[in-house]
Parts: structure tokens; C-alpha cells; sequence
């Protein structure tokens, strides 16, 4: 007898103003399963799960948990059925204890009214326990791995009793060994019987923990299937509705001079650190989470204090701020473009020419008309997907964002571009065009370093690969000579990486 769906969706339909973000969309979800939901950037994933945990009403179709008629108004009538979703921004209080945010809602209290502290201790081990976690539970958030942060968010939600957990891009800040302790206890989530749906961008994930998955194109759902049936390549054709050939675009560009040279920089996170680009090069740095590689970037561009020698194109670098390392040549996109990247409210070409705005202005006003000419160029030129020049940029997906920033920075005509997490949180569809991107820059003679904690792009992408283990680069690698056998070991610290020529990095 074949069990009732925890949930079945059957035609959902969703309308905003000139968009139709769902489309007569089947979905359903079994007790102990994971559905993986798949699709670029705006396909309709997130309105689907909105319309799930209460954000949204649906238009159309119906909605049924445990084959009766659900809808929920808000997400408080949501949670209250048993749905919980974990997003990539995790909603915990940082000062407070692992305890207290499992059971801030319901706090076990006394006859008194006073919290009942051994009680409430006793409990949380008990679930942390049963997600194969041994965390003291007294222990601050804030003092815990970003791993360890989603893993209470997990047991929060069984505290509540949720028999369906969403995740949102859950690994997208963790290491390859931080995930797979998240796989675990998604392990033992289905063994719980609690249904799993799971939203990412990485198909290794899918193919590693989900039994299902739906591709989601442009609002419509265009495939079901057990993960078993189906190979990635499929996958990606499916999302993007074309064959995605190429997908690391990487052509070799003539290495010219050196234009960045780094002597021995120490800053926050980073011990005597060096390394070079040149022109046409792309280089990339590989480091699993909390291994100093996201300051590299920020100790360059002036953005944190650091001690040893910059030069660009042989002219010594002493910046006081970003604004002097633009000035010399340098541009930096941000790993969070969210928290540094954007300026959410202001349109997209405000976004675009906000850091070459003094190329734009005379006797200090602006020239509107060429700033409007420069950004709707670098639009068309990125294929940058936006209905207007002015329309705010929080409104675009994550992948446009992404490339709106880019073309800030191309703006600016820089010497050395330095990209930290250039793809994370975007769609396959929009990486290959991000990649295809950096190899035209590299072309156009323009240094590109990559920071990356994705061992297939900064292998797909870069003509060299350093490796860093707490602050120190532990190898250096050809691209003909690079495997993920040997980037991971000199970035765990278990190995050496060889310089060119033989010499071993110490």
C-alpha cells in the first residue's frame, strides 16, 4: 500500500504583476524523503516553498498535508502544521545559548514561573543526541561553526515537532567535511520519518542525499524523477532548456608581465603570504572554510590592516582605504553581495556606476546620460536580465546581481580583478556565463584572482591554483598538474603542494 504524501501540491499557480512565477506546478513529498529542488536563478523554487511556509497565497491549485485540504495564511499557521524551512541566513540569536534558541518559543518553566535551566539542558541533549551531535548545550551560538549553527537550527525544528524541513542552499558556507556532517543528520531525519525538501545549486549534492528531484525552468516544473533515473548533464539541459556545452569556457590567453606581486603579507587570518599574477592569468585560491583565503582579498584592497609589500605593475601599493587600491588598479568582488556588494534599494544602474561615478561627472554633477549609456552597455554586454535600468536591484535574481557587480568593476577598467566566491548562491545557467566572462577578461590582458572554496571551479577556470591551510599557502599548482585528491590534502593541512619547477611549499 503505498503511503500518503506528508505533502501534494497538484496545478499551483502563482501571479505577480506581468509575472507568472508558477505555472500549473505538481509537486508531493513522502514521509523519510528527500525531494531535491533544482532550477537557475528566478525558476519559481523560492515561490513555491513561500507558498508552502505561509509567505505567499497561492492563485491557483490546491495543497493538501496528509491528504486534507491545507492552506496556511502566514507562517506562523505553517509552523504550527509542522513545517519548518532553515534559510541560508539562519534566524538564531548569537548571544544566547544552544538551548535557548532550540526552545526560545516554550522554554520549560517551574511552579514558580522560574526556567526550569536542568530540565531545559537535559532536553536539548537529548535532540542534539539523537542528530549525532555531542554540543554542550550551554554553549553560545556565536561561539559555534557555521556547521554546527545550521545543525540547531535542524533541532529547533524538531523541538517543534515539524515533520517537513525545508533547506535553502544549506551548505553554501561549509566546508566539503562541514557537509557531510549535515548529511548525516539529514540521514536521520528520514530515518524520523520527517520529509526533507532541498533547494541547492550543487548537483553532487543532489546525487548524494536526495531520492527525488523536480527541475523547476521559467516557473514551470519540467521534470520529476528518482535521482536514480536521472544523469546531471540531463539535469543541467533541463534548467537551462538548452545543451549546456562548455560549461568551464576556459581558454588559454597569452601570460604576459606580472602585474600583482605579494611579499610576505600577515593580516587577519593570513601569515606571510605570497603569490603573483600576471597579465591574461587567471589564479585562483583554494581554501576550505575559516582558512584565511576571504582576507586575502581584503587585505589587498585595503579593506583590513596588514604588514608586508603590494605591487602593482611594479609600482608599490600602500592603500589607506579601497578607494586607493581602485585608484592603482585593483577591484575586488566580495564573497557576500548581499552584506557589502549591493546598495538593495538603488536601481541597477546606480548599482553598476556607483564606483566609477568621477569618470561620469563634471564641475561635480553627473552626467546622466552617459552614466545611463555606460550601464545599459555593460547590460547588454553581460546579458544582464532586468526590464529596466532602474529597477531595483534586490529584484534581481542572484546571478544578475552577481554580474551587475562585475560590471561595476569593469567599469573602472582595473589591472587585477579579484573575484572572492564569484558563483556562490547563483544557478548553473548564470556560472557559465560568469566563467565565460572571466576567460574574456583574461584575453583582454586583464589578472584575475579567483577565491574559491569550489574545488571543480577554481580546477575548470584557472591556469594556477595556490592552496591555503590557517593562513599560509600550503601548495602551488600548474593546471596541468592539479587534481582534487591533491588541492584537498594541501588544503587540510595534510600535505604540500609542489612550486613550479619541483620546489615543495613548507
Amino acid at each position: 500500500m503505498t503511503p500518503t504524501p506528508l505533502l501534494e501540491m497538484r496545478g499551483i499557480r502563482k501571479v505577480f504583476p506581468g509575472v507568472v512565477a508558477l505555472d500549473n506546478v505538481d509537486f508531493d513529498l513522502m514521509p523519510g524523503e528527500v525531494h531535491a529542488l533544482v532550477g537557475e536563478n528566478g525558476a519559481g523554487k523560492s515561490t513555491l516553498i513561500k507558498i508552502i511556509s505561509g509567505v505567499y497565497q497561492r492563485d491557483g491549485g490546491t495543497m493538501l498535508m496528509d491528504g486534507q485540504p491545507a492552506s496556511f495564511k502566514n507562517p506562523a499557521e505553517s509552523i504550527a502544521a509542522g513545517i519548518k524551512v532553515v534559510y541560508q541566513e539562519l534566524d538564531l540569536v548569537p548571544d544566547m545559548s544552544v538551548a535557548e534558541n532550540i526552545y526560545l518559543d516554550k522554554l520549560p518553566h517551574k511552579r514558580l514561573g522560574l526556567i526550569d535551566w536542568s530540565r531545559l539542558y537535559s532536553d536539548t541533549s537529548k535532540l542534539l543526541s539523537g542528530l549525532g551531535l555531542t554540543t554542550d548545550p550551554m554553549t553560545r551560538i556565536s561561539d559555534l561553526r557555521v556547521s554546527e549553527q545550521q545543525l540547531v537550527e535542524i533541532a529547533r525544528s524538531l523541538s517543534r515537532q515539524a515533520r517537513i524541513i525545508i533547506m535553502d542552499e544549506p551548505t553554501s558556507a561549509l566546508s566539503p567535511v562541514e557537509a557531510q556532517k549535515l548529511f548525516g543528520s539529514i540521514e536521520c531525519l528520514k530515518e524520523a520519518n520527517v520529509g526533507v525538501i532541498y533547494i541547492s545549486h550543487k548537483l553532487e549534492e543532489v546525487y548524494e542525499i536526495a531520492d527525488r528531484v523536480t527541475v523547476f525552468r521559467d516557473g514551470r516544473q519540467i521534470l520529476t524523477s528518482t535521482v536514480a533515473e536521472t544523469r546531471p548533464q540531463e539535469l543541467v539541459n533541463s534548467m537551462v532548456g538548452r545543451e549546456l556545452k562548455d560549461y568551464f569556457p576556459k581558454t588559454q590567453a597569452k601570460i604576459g608581465k606580472p602585474l600583482l606581486e605579494v611579499h610576505n603579507i600577515s593580516a587577519e587570518r593570513l601569515n606571510d603570504l605570497s603569490l603573483s599574477v600576471s597579465e591574461g592569468e587567471v589564479v585562483g585560491i583554494f581554501g576550505l572554510v575559516g582558512a584565511g583565503n576571504h582576507q586575502v582579498g581584503r587585505a589587498l584592497f585595503g579593506d583590513i590592516e596588514r604588514t608586508g609589500e603590494v605591487l602593482v605593475e611594479g609600482k608599490i601599493l600602500k592603500p589607506r582605504s579601497p578607494v586607493d587600491a581602485i585608484h592603482q588598479g585593483l577591484a575586488l568582488l566580495t564573497e557576500n553581495r548581499r552584506a557589502d556588494g549591493l546598495v538593495p534599494l538603488l536601481g541597477v544602474k546606480a548599482n553598476i556606476t556607483l564606483a566609477s561615478l568621477q569618470h561620469m561627472a563634471r564641475f561635480g554633477w553627473i552626467m546622466r546620460r552617459q552614466e545611463t549609456r555606460a550601464a545599459a552597455e555593460n547590460v547588454e554586454r553581460l546579458s544582464i536580465k532586468t526590464p529596466s535600468l532602474n529597477q531595483p536591484i534586490r529584484f534581481l535574481s542572484g546571478g544578475n546581481q552577481q554580474k551587475a557587480i562585475m560590471a561595476r568593476w569593469l567599469l573602472v577598467h582595473p589591472k587585477v580583478l579579484i573575484l572572492s566566491e564569484p558563483t556562490r548562491g547563483i544557478d548553473v545557467g548564470a556560472k557559465a556565463e560568469i566563467y565565460r566572462l572571466i576567460d574574456q577578461m583574461a584575453h583582454q590582458g586583464i589578472g584575475v584572482l579567483v577565491i574559491s572554496t569550489e574545488l571543480p571551479e577554481v580546477l575548470g577556470i584557472c591556469d594556477r591554483i595556490l592552496t591555503m591551510f590557517e593562513g599560509r599557502v600550503t601548495g602551488e599548482f600548474q593546471r596541468n598538474e592539479a587534481t582534487e585528491e591533491g588541492l584537498l590534502a594541501a588544503a587540510a593541512g595534510i600535505a604540500t603542494g609542489a612550486r613550479p619547477g619541483g620546489e615543495a611549499v613548507q
